[in-house]
Formats: structure tokens, sequence, C-alpha cells
């Protein structure tokens, strides 16, 4: 009998990976499972890779192990993917030298238990979960292979409607519509719904599912669905024109509403202006004055649209008759400007037209009158309707409500109209020819033609006060510069008048002027020294002719001589100076002869007497004389 079987070995313990044998198990005899791995130091229990995967890839084993070891232990985690927090995260190495080495083990605890009270971890989950881009792909792809008895045209307009109300299935759409919901039945979305309700051909096609269950309707494209549903509400055009009414009404009625409020107060306010009719009057003045010699003089009044003619009146300085009147109206009528603030109300009434808030009001009555038709035909027994329906019952206490208020506009567009036609006539116009804009217009165009003639007027004024300001400053300048002037001249003048004084007193004196300018004189020759006078001789003359010669030439040059005046001819005897006997002699140096005059003591020879020991030169003379 052979032995009983050793027991079965102990489990391994839990994420224990038994190791891949290279050999076949029937070769091998069990081997004991080896001891459980050591804990690592970060707490995480690493689990042991078989040595066949590790010899096919190390380098993914090694990844996978250091990565690991480098996460940190989370003790929650997301219970789907979410998006990631793109932060730098720092390895486990680096921790230790920063300020997350601290030991903050048990306050994160208590954050983490306090949070997940709190509910913030689920909060964080349905705000920051990734999106599931596959199932959308998947829900797209079964979405095109939805039946669909739609053209695509229509399917398309009505896949738009519903796409603005994606938290909303087709089915609740429509029982939202039927119970005419404010929130979704607004104006857009109603005219939206207007434009693709259902064709009788496409009511047909669609009719298949009218019945449907469930499942069949969930094998249909949402726009079909949602059009089976619209084909299920009774009257649902009329439906949808009561509910744009209503949806249009409270605006339209404040509209025409504030219009004929408008054209109301503008009428009054015309028919109370005391200034501007005093303005009139002043334009009725002006205007006969000029057209005295004319045919259109002599005017008793004028019609109020002709007060934006006085723009075509040109003057010769290039401006307006209107600029003339509000000169005139500044200078000597002030206080008459205040009536544009009498015009203010009828200058903004020209955007409103009396004539289209009778037409819209005539629209809005039709419209209420087709609603209380269509109410009482279909909808008399509300009780009679399914719950959910309360079309009825809010279009009963529309219609009631907004009654009155049509009543009430009715009586504002009368009085308008009232006040418009009388007011016209007021003012000299017809009031079958000209429509509420065109009359308010008059005043709107004169307002803003009046205050740019003012601006313009307050221009021309201040330019001419600058220019009249710089001709008095030039003024002043000029009568300044001449005042300094003749300060000047007459310092000048008194200061001449005392050098003067001075120079005479000096000259009176007898005394030396200091500083008197000297006339420039030329050089003066360097003086000869005086020696004999040299006569150069020709041939054999005398010395009588030679001194004859002489004389002559120095009479020709200026010298005369006279005859000693006698005793008797007159009382006054002047003393002759005694004039030195000269002797003369010739002699030859080099060939020339030369006269030699010396002084005597006694003698003379004639009213010219050379200077003492004098020599002449008369071949240097007549070298220097020019030939005459």
């Amino acid at each position: 009998m052979p032995p009983p079987p050793p027991p079965p070995p102990p489990p391994p313990p839990i994420g224990y990976i038994s190791p891949i044998p290279s050999t076949p198990s029937s070769a091998l005899s069990p081997i004991p499972p080896p001891p459980p791995p050591p804990m690592s130091r970060s707490g995480y229990n690493t689990p042991e890779i078989s040595p066949a995967s590790s010899r096919q890839s190390p380098a993914i084993g090694a990844s996978l192990s250091h990565l690991l070891l480098s996460r940190k232990d989370m003790p929650i985690m997301p219970t789907t993917r979410m998006k990631q927090l793109q932060w730098d995260k720092l390895p486990q190495q680096q921790v230790g030298k920063t300020l997350w080495n601290g030991d903050s083990a048990e306050q994160e605890k208590q954050w983490v238990k306090k949070l997940q009270i709190d509910g913030v971890w689920q909060e964080m989950e349905e705000d920051f979960k990734a999106k599931q881009l596959v199932i959308n792909l998947m829900a797209k792809q079964k979405q095109a292979e939805l039946k669909s008895v739609l053209d695509p045209q229509t399917k398309k307009r009505v896949e738009i409607i519903v796409q603005r109300v994606k938290n909303l299935s087709p089915e609740n759409i429509a029982r939202k519509l039927l119970q005419c919901d404010t929130d979704l039945c607004t104006q857009v979305f109603l005219t939206g719904m207007k434009s693709v309700l259902p064709s009788p051909e496409q009511v047909g096609k669609l009719n298949v599912y009218r019945n449907a269950d469930a499942e069949e309707l969930g094998q249909l494209h949402p726009s079909d669905r949602l059009m089976v549903q619209l084909i299920k509400i009774d009257r649902l055009g009329p439906r949808l024109d009561g509910m744009l009414y209503r949806q249009a009404f409270d605006e339209a009625i404040e509209m025409l509403d504030d219009g004929a409020k408008k054209l109301s107060e503008a009428g009054q306010a015309l028919q109370n202006a005391a200034k501007f009719k005093e303005l009139l009057n002043l334009i009725l003045l002006i205007g006969n004055y000029m057209n005295s010699t004319g045919v259109k003089g002599g005017a008793f009044g004028f019609r109020v649209s002709s007060i934006n003619k006085l723009v075509d009146t040109k003057s010769v300085n290039n401006t307006t008759l209107l600029h003339f009147l509000e000169r005139t109206v500044f200078k000597h009528f002030p206080e008459m400007e205040t009536f544009l603030d009498e015009l203010a109300k009828p200058s903004e009434a020209y955007r409103v037209n009396l004539q289209d808030i009778r037409k819209e009001l005539s629209e809005l009555r039709e419209g209420m009158k087709n609603i209380r038709q269509e109410l009482s035909e279909h909808f008399s027994d509300v009780e009679a309707l399914s719950p959910d329906d309360r079309y009825a019952k809010k279009m009963w206490r529309f219609v009631g409500e907004a009654t009155d208020r049509i009543d009430d506009l009715v009586d504002e567009v009368n009085l308008a109209d009232t006040t418009f036609t009388e007011v016209v006539k007021y003012y000299g116009e017809d009031d079958k020819n000209m429509t509420s804009s065109e009359f308010y217009g008059i005043f709107k165009t004169f307002v803003i033609s009046y205050r740019k003639c003012k601006t313009e007027n307050q221009t021309y004024a201040e330019e001419r006060a600058a220019q009249e300001k710089r001709r008095q400053d030039q003024e002043a300048f000029r009568a300044n510069r001449l005042k300094e002037a003749a300060a000047d001249s007459s310092n000048a003048e008194s200061a001449d008048t005392s050098v003067l004084d001075n120079l005479l007193d000096k000259l009176r004196s007898g005394d030396t002027v200091a500083g008197r300018r000297t006339r420039r004189q030329r050089p003066a020759a360097p003086p000869r020294t005086p020696g004999p006078l040299l006569l150069p001789m020709s041939g054999e003359g005398d010395a009588a002719d030679i001194a004859k010669d002489m004389l002559a030439r120095l009479k020709s040059d200026g010298f005369d001589a006279k005859a000693p005046l006698s005793p008797t001819l007159g009382p006054i005897h002047k003393r002759r100076p005694r004039i030195r006997r000269q002797s003369a002699s010739v002699t030859s140096i080099d060939g020339d002869q030369i006269l030699e005059i010396a002084e005597g003591d006694e003698g003379s020879l004639g009213p010219f007497s050379p200077t003492p020991s004098t020599t002449i030169d008369f071949s240097e003379e007549q070298e220097d004389r020019p030939s005459r």
C-alpha cells in the first residue's frame, strides 16, 4: 500500500505572482513557495515579476518598479477618470530639501475625511470629470443609424431647435410646449417651432409612429421623435400663434403707448410755447422789413415750415439770416432764448409716426380678436382638456388682461391724434398733407440749425475780441516805443547841448579841445638838406642869363616880384625886412656847371630870396619837372 500524499502547500500571500517554470511541469516536483517579499520603505508592496518577463523586457520592469516606488500612497481615489492638473512634479529625492518634507500625514487624513463628509470629492468628480470621447463617438454612430422619415432640410432645422434645449428630450419638449412653459416658450423658440411645423405629407409618414411604444420610438432620430410628439398636440399652429402673440404683446403695447404719449406731450408743448410764439413774431417783423418792397411783404403770418428757410438767405459777410436772428435775440431779447427748452419735446417727437401707431394698434386689435375667436370655438371648455394642457387656461386669462390694456392704448392714440390735428392747424400747416414725423421734424431741424448758428456766432465774436485785443496791444506797444524813443531823443539832445556848451566854454577860455578829431593829412615829404643851388650850365652863357632864366622859372611857379611901394603913397609904411645880400658863383662839377648863391650881409634880389646858403641843382630840377 503506497504512502499517503504530502499535504498541499499553504496559499501564497495576496499580490504574489508565481514564476512561470522554464521546464515542463510534469518533470518538476512541487516547489515550496518562497517567503513573502519584504515591505519597501515607502509603504508599498512591490509585486514580484516573473523571471521570464524580466528576461524579455528588463528595462520596462525597472521603469515600472521605479514608478511604483516614486508614487505617494493616496488614501482616496476618484471613481472615474478626471482631468489632469498640469503641474511640475518633484522627484522623491528632492522633497527632503523642500517644505514638503514635513510630517503632514495625520493632517492630510483629517482633511480627506472632512472633505469626504462635506461632499467635496464628489463635487470635484462632477466638475472635473474627463470627457468620454469613445462613448460620444459611439452615440453619434448609433444616431446616424437611426430611422428618419423627414427630409434632410427639415431634419437639420429641427435638430438645431433641439440642440438649444440639450437637457430636454423630445418628449419633454412637447410636454412643456403643451403646458405653455414660459422658460421654454420664448419668442425665438416659438418662431423656430413655427417654421418646422410638419406638412400634411410629413404628418402622413409620422402617423405610423403616433401610437408606437418607447422601444420603437427609440429607433427614430430625435428630430423625428419630436415631430411625432408635436403631431399629437391638437391645433398646434394656432397655439403657436397665440403664444407668439402673448410673448410679443408686452413689448408692442409699451412701445405704442410710449409713442402716443410723446405725440400728445409734443402737441401740448407747442400749444403752450409762449417764447417760441414771440420768436415767430420777431421773424415775421424781420421778414416784412426785408420784403417791404416786394410782393411777399406785408404778411400777416407764415407757415411754420418757413422757419427753416432762414438759412437760405445769405448776407454779404457769408452768413445767413438765421445768424442775424440769433445775434439779435442774444443781444436784445435774451429771455426769448428759452424757446429752445419749449421745443425739446416737439423736436424729439419726430421719431414717432402717428400713422404707424395707428396701423400697429389695428394689428394688435385684430390679433386679439383672432385669439378670442379661436378660444371661443375650440377651447371654450377648459375643464374638458387634459391636465397637462394649460394653453386654454393661460390664454383666457391673458385675453382678459390684454383687452383692458388695448382699450387704454386706444384712448391714448385718439388723444395724440386729436392733439396733432389741432397743433398742425394752429401753426398754419395742412394736417391732411403732413405726417407727424414731417411736422415735428420742422422743429428738430430748426433747433439744430439755431444751435449751430449760435455756436458759430460765439466763435466769430471770440475771434473778433481776440483780434481787437491784439490790435490794442499793438497800439499800446507802439505808443510805448514812441514814448521811449522821445525820452531817448530828449536825453540825447540835452547831452549834445551840454557837450556843445562845454566845447564853447573851452574855446572861449582858450583850452585845448580834448578828443577832437584831426583831419587826416598826407605824410610830408622828408625835408631836404639845404645846400647850394646847382644850376647845370650848357654852352658858354654868362651868369646873368642864367640868373634871369632862374628868376623866370620861379615867377612861373607863383612867385611875383613887386616893386617897392613909395613912402608917399600912403600913410602907413611897412617896414621892409632886410634881406641879406647874396652872391652867385658858377662852378663846374663833373662837366656840369653849377650856380652857387651865397648870402651877403646886405642887399636884396627882389621879392624872392632863396634860403641862406642854398645850392640849386638845375639838372635835377629839369628831370623832376614835367614837360609843359
